[in-house]
C-alpha cells in the first residue's frame, strides 16, 4: 500500500506539473477600472501553445462570512435584496476584507454587526474561489459556536433581516433550491459534514 507521504508527494507534484502546463504568461496589464469594491484590468497572455488571448480580470480583496451555529443546531442567516440578480436571497453572515485585515477580524465584525452575535469557538471551514475563471477573490468560511446573543449594528444604507433554521431544514432548502448563494450553500453543506464526523468520532 503506497504511504501517506508518498500519496501527498505524487499529488503536489501533479499540481505543479499542471500549472507548468497551463500557466499563461502576461505580456500586457491594462487597469481599467478602480472602484470602492473592486479593480478590473485587462491582461494580454501568451498561452501555451504560442497564441495570444486576453483575459478580463476582477482584482478582489477578498471576502469571509460565517456559519454560526447553536447548541441546538440553530444556524442563523441574512435575507437582503442582491440587485445584481434582482432577489432578495439568503445568506450566512459575511463581508468584504479590508486592505490587510486578518480573515478571522472580518468574520467576527460581521457577524456581530449584522445579527448581533459573537462565539467563543471559531474554526476555519474552508476558502475558495467563487468566481476563479474572472475573479481573484477567495472566500474565508468559518464555523462559529458557543453564542452569544447581542444587537446588531448594521452600516448605514444596509438592510436585512436576520432568519434563523435548524441546520436539517437549511439543508433541505438547499436541495430545494430555496438558498442559491455558494458560500451559503458549501458553509452549510461543511458544517453538516463536519457534525457527522464528531459524531462518529464520539461513537468510536
Amino acid at each position: 500500500m503506497m504511504s501517506e507521504k508518498l500519496q501527498t508527494n505524487i499529488q503536489n507534484n501533479t499540481t505543479e506539473k499542471l500549472q507548468m502546463d497551463f500557466a499563461e504568461k502576461v505580456t500586457i496589464s491594462e487597469k481599467k477600472f478602480k472602484g470602492k469594491v473592486f479593480n478590473v484590468r485587462v491582461d494580454q497572455v501568451e498561452l501555451v501553445d504560442g497564441s495570444a488571448s486576453f483575459r478580463e480580470i476582477v482584482e478582489h480583496h477578498g471576502g469571509a462570512c460565517v456559519v454560526a451555529l447553536d447548541s441546538d443546531q440553530t444556524i442563523y442567516l441574512v435575507e437582503q435584496y442582491r440587485i445584481s440578480v434582482a432577489e432578495t436571497i439568503l445568506e450566512i453572515p459575511a463581508g468584504k476584507i479590508e486592505f490587510g485585515e486578518e480573515h478571522l477580524i472580518c468574520a467576527q465584525r460581521e457577524l456581530k454587526e449584522e445579527i448581533g452575535i459573537t462565539a467563543k469557538k471559531w474554526e476555519l471551514l474552508t476558502k475558495f474561489y467563487p468566481t476563479p475563471g474572472y475573479c481573484s477573490e477567495v472566500i474565508h468560511i468559518f464555523l462559529a459556536r458557543d453564542l452569544t446573543h447581542g444587537k446588531p449594528n448594521l452600516d448605514p444604507g444596509e438592510f436585512l433581516r436576520m432568519k434563523k433554521y435548524k441546520l436539517t431544514q437549511a439543508l433541505d432548502m438547499i436541495i430545494n433550491n430555496q438558498i442559491k448563494d455558494s458560500k451559503t450553500m458549501l458553509g452549510i453543506l461543511l458544517t453538516v459534514q463536519k457534525l457527522r464526523e464528531e459524531a462518529q468520532t464520539e461513537s468510536e
